[in-house]
């Protein structure tokens, strides 16, 4: 099956000016008729692969060694696995601190929810402002 710019941008989420960025970085290289670009089912498949890739935030530059590793004649399995461990590791760090960053936010909507349990749908402000003059008059 092949595939123009415009049908293959909508199958992989991506817009034709990404893919045309793709192309322009060396990441996929379509077949040329003229001036039309057309896909195989294998450049499919690989630009879903790295949009999975971006998605976890692969730099565009560790897409290109990937993409060159995987181009070499007899490309080295290990040189593609490395990668992608070094990858994984930055992957874990990133879901770190996205769950540090979720445990708080829950933590302050467990306070905000008990403070409006508590003054039966008060504005928060306000409950502060009156906490801030008893405060002061202390």
């Amino acid at each position: 099956m092949s595939y123009r710019i415009g049908e293959l941008a909508e199958l992989a989420g991506m817009t034709v000016h990404g893919l045309r960025f793709y192309e322009k970085e060396g990441l996929v290289v379509p077949e040329r008729k003229g001036n039309k670009r057309i896909y195989s089912e294998e450049d499919r498949l690989w630009i879903e692969f790295l949009v999975h890739m971006k998605e976890t935030g692969m730099s565009v530059l560790d897409m290109k060694k990937y993409t060159d590793f995987r181009k070499r004649e007899n490309p080295q399995v290990e040189e593609l696995m490395n990668l992608l461990l070094a990858h994984r590791e930055k992957v874990k760090k990133q879901l770190s601190v996205y769950q540090k960053n979720l445990d708080m936010l829950n933590e302050k909507i467990d306070i905000y929810q008990i403070e409006i349990a508590e003054n039966k749908g008060r504005d928060l402000f306000d409950t502060f402002a009156e906490k801030q003059k008893r405060d002061r008059n202390k």
